[in-house]
């Protein structure tokens, strides 16, 4: 009788481990890595401080859209 007893509370107890399940959630993308990457201005002007001020900015906009492709590559692979 013991037995039987304590084979009933053992899976009494191994089946209360499977009837909760966890919920899977999207992810919240940040809003900033939802917009599209500036368009690049063109060179209008090859005079050297034009052509300064034009680097600069192009530069500036290609750090941003990089930082932006390597936040959805971070996001990519922690989805995985």
């Amino acid at each position: 009788m013991f037995k039987l007893c304590f084979i009933y509370i053992a899976l009494a107890i191994m089946l209360t481990g499977c009837s909760k399940s966890t919920a899977l959630y999207k992810p919240v993308i940040p809003a900033n890595l939802m917009q599209p990457c500036e368009k690049f201005s063109t060179l209008d002007d090859g005079v050297g401080k034009v052509i300064t001020l034009w680097a600069v900015d192009t530069v500036a906009k290609g750090n941003e859209c990089a930082a932006k492709v390597d936040a959805w590559i971070g996001i990519g692979k922690a989805l995985r």
